[in-house]
């Protein structure tokens, strides 16, 4: 059957009639319809399967197949469910009209036809026929939004008491309506304990005010689990304003509150220890003041820095560093946990905070509720026993100490910004002091921290300003008594602080990072100088320059010295390098490229102060060094102490198997001159030949020490 391709209605006229069919087609089609005429039953149910028309119009009277049974088959068609069918006969036969309508008739048309007044009903039934379709899918839509939103609704009848639930509300306690009917009473159960309180307020609150509210908790489910939920409460009034029902809808969002604890416990706790972070740490600290205020309570915040982390970590990997973090923290909260001193749970707050990881190597502590300031010190020794334990790392164990800085509330900070940065001065002092020691904050302390940070002011105009300068202190070889080198010391003269030697300002710029641009300015100014030197005629001297690790793991490092080498147009093998052991024993593989990069420009390597660090055996062979400086504090003692005496001979025949050059550094008598000129030692420096120097100084000693043995 060709079915018509038009956007008009569709009408599928079935009647034996022919007549009618002429009739029809006149009529229906000037009122804006399409026509298809079928003469029976069996034809009509095949047109509509095939065609799927907008109406039915059916004779009750035909042969093969009556009106009824044509309608019946068409119900059972999928597109048949939701199609208006007109029923038509020249009777009102009251019992054929309830038939017809048992059987799925929309509407029922008496003949003689009125043609202009069936037009109007058609268009009508078309209409809506379409809106109940629009409905039915919106309705559909809905649905399926609710339940992939796991979205519920509920109505509580106030009078009758009756609430119903909507199936999602049914699948979210995991129930089914055939084992459970909900009422004014039971729905409470499925609240967690916890929050009944809660959700009863808010149910009240919305009752009384007559605003809506939305509110989340925890629900129970029949089987036990605990769903989060979303809950928005509803009041409905008839036209007296009387409160005659609530309303409302429950969301699942159980899902969205796992990852959003997921992203706070990221925000608030270390990756590595698991322990609270700063972030939280200083929210927990400013309720416990805001509670300590009110209840006139003292406690004490512990500001904690490991003492010899950096070796270990430089030495052994990153890895091991962070299996000795997770120890420590082990360590802190267990022994906290057993301590009366420690915090104590607070109901208004989520979680206990005794210990919290504020980055790198330091850790805060809260005492919580003192008796007296002094017990905070019995706490600091405590976890200082607890943290000198040795820690084993593999097959190895490795020793640390703590320095410990003491804040106490109110008497040294009302805030928690003051008390964390008193409690961090304090830690600075006992580092001063030494490992393993502890310091209670003073005023003192806060002055000289107060210095500290106008140096830091200052130091970052340092470079620009042409505040800084090099001296260099000579290194002579040991058997001719020549001048062969010079160590290349920074200064920094400052107009407000005056002149500074590096033991005043090294260890702030690389907290700060301002060694990087310190280092470099150092290398340029040695590249400068030397250039200047060789037009002189003066000639060749090995000049060392330290380096920091800070500076020498900068990725621009390799790149920065190669360009200074071609700006200056010099020969860099008068160039050399020093390196600490801690640096070259940190990520061994990478320190080994880059040693290799700068030894391939022509730069010579030393590694300064050898004997206090790390170093393997094993990993020295593989480095491409030239030089060991053998540590001040072992040529100090020489010859008197015997232990001195045979570290250096041990060095001396270390360098020696390894082909590498000695240097001892802190010569300053004329004993330990002629101890070490009775070894294998090749270079001295120290204060016997001559302090650190300004260049034109220095220059002049040059000159002077040309042609002379000492």
């Amino acid at each position: 059957m060709n079915c018509p391709d038009t956007r008009l209605p569709v009408v599928l006229l079935i009647d034996d009639d022919q007549t009618l069919h002429l009739w029809a087609n006149r009529n229906l089609c000037k009122a804006g319809f399409k026509l298809i005429s079928c003469f029976d039953g069996k034809e009509g149910i095949k047109a509509f399967k095939e065609c799927s028309p907008d109406i039915v119009m059916i004779d009750i009277e035909m042969p093969v197949m009556d009106g009824m049974a044509t309608c019946t088959e068409i119900r059972k068609c999928p597109e048949g469910k939701n199609t208006p069918i007109a029923m038509m006969t020249v009777t009102e036969n009251a019992e054929k009209i309830t038939q017809s309508y048992a059987a799925g008739a929309t509407e029922f048309i008496r003949k003689p036809i009125n043609w202009e007044i069936l037009g109007h009903r058609l268009h009508y039934m078309v209409k809506a026929s379409n809106n109940l379709q629009k409905l039915t899918l919106s309705e559909l839509r809905l649905s399926k939004a609710k339940k992939m939103a796991r979205l519920g609704d509920w109505e509580l009848h106030v009078n009758s008491k009756t609430l119903y639930w909507s199936d999602e509300i049914y699948c979210l306690v995991e129930l089914s309506r055939q084992e459970f009917t909900p009422n004014t009473h039971n729905f409470w159960d499925f609240i967690h304990a916890d929050d009944l309180r809660y959700v009863g307020r808010q149910v009240r609150k919305v009752v009384k005010t007559k605003m809506p509210a939305t509110i989340e908790f925890r629900v129970i489910t029949s089987r036990k689990q605990e769903r989060s939920v979303s809950q928005n409460i509803e009041i409905v009034q008839n036209n007296k304003s009387q409160l005659i029902a609530l309303i409302g809808t429950v969301q699942d969002i159980t899902e969205r509150k796992d990852q959003e604890n997921k992203i706070r416990h990221l925000a608030y706790y270390d990756e590595t220890t698991q322990l609270p972070n700063r972030a939280f740490f200083l929210k927990f600290l400013s309720k416990t003041i805001e509670l300590s205020q009110r209840n006139k309570r003292i406690f004490a915040i512990l500001f904690l820095d490991l003492d010899g982390f950096k070796g270990i970590n430089d030495t052994y990997g990153h890895q091991a560093g962070d299996q000795l973090l997770l120890e420590v923290s082990k360590r802190l909260t267990e022994g906290l946990r057993c301590s009366d001193l420690a915090s104590r749970y607070f109901d208004h707050f989520d979680h206990k905070v005794d210990v919290a990881r504020l980055g790198g190597d330091e850790f805060i502590i809260l005492l919580n509720d003192l008796a007296r300031p002094e017990d905070a010190a019995i706490v600091a020794e405590r976890i200082q026993r607890w943290i000198t334990q040795p820690v084993p790392l593999g097959n190895r164990q490795a020793h640390i100490d703590a320095s410990i800085g003491i804040a106490v509330f109110p008497h040294d900070g009302n805030d928690s910004v003051t008390l964390l940065k008193n409690a961090d001065i304090a830690m600075y002092h006992a580092k001063k002091m030494g490992s393993g020691h502890y310091q209670f904050f003073h005023d003192e302390m806060a002055l000289k921290a107060k210095k500290r940070l106008e140096m830091e002011t200052y130091m970052f105009q340092a470079a620009t300003k042409n505040e800084l300068c090099l001296h260099y202190q000579p290194v002579v070889d040991i058997e001719s008594g020549k001048l062969i080198g010079a160590e290349a010391l920074l200064r920094w003269q400052s107009p407000q602080l005056g002149f500074l030697p590096p033991n005043d300002f090294i260890s702030l710029a690389e907290e700060n990072g301002m060694i990087n641009e310190f280092g470099e300015w150092a290398i340029r100014e040695v590249c400068g100088q030397h250039k200047a030197w060789q037009k002189l005629g003066l000639g060749d001297l090995t000049i060392a320059v330290n380096l920091s690790s800070l500076q020498f793991n900068q990725p621009s490092f390799i790149p920065m010295v190669e360009n200074t080498i071609k700006e200056y147009d010099i020969n860099p093998i008068f160039l050399t390098f020093e390196l600490t052991e801690s640096m070259i024993m940190a990520d061994t593989d990478n320190m080994l490229k880059k040693l290799r990069a700068l030894k391939n420009l022509g730069i010579k390597l030393s590694i300064d102060d050898f004997g206090t660090g790390y170093s393997s055996l094993r990993y020295l062979n593989r480095f491409p060094l030239d030089t060991l400086k053998i540590d001040r504090s072992f040529v100090k003692e020489l010859p008197e102490n015997s232990d001195s005496s045979a570290i250096v001979n041990a060095i001396l025949a270390l360098a020696k198997t390894l082909n590498l050059k000695t240097v001892a550094e802190g010569v300053e008598t004329m004993q330990q001159k002629i101890f070490l000129q009775n070894t294998t030692c090749d270079a001295l420096q120290g204060y016997y030949f001559s302090k650190p120097m300004p260049v034109e100084e220095f220059q002049n000693y040059w000159e002077q020490q040309k042609n002379l043995a000492y």
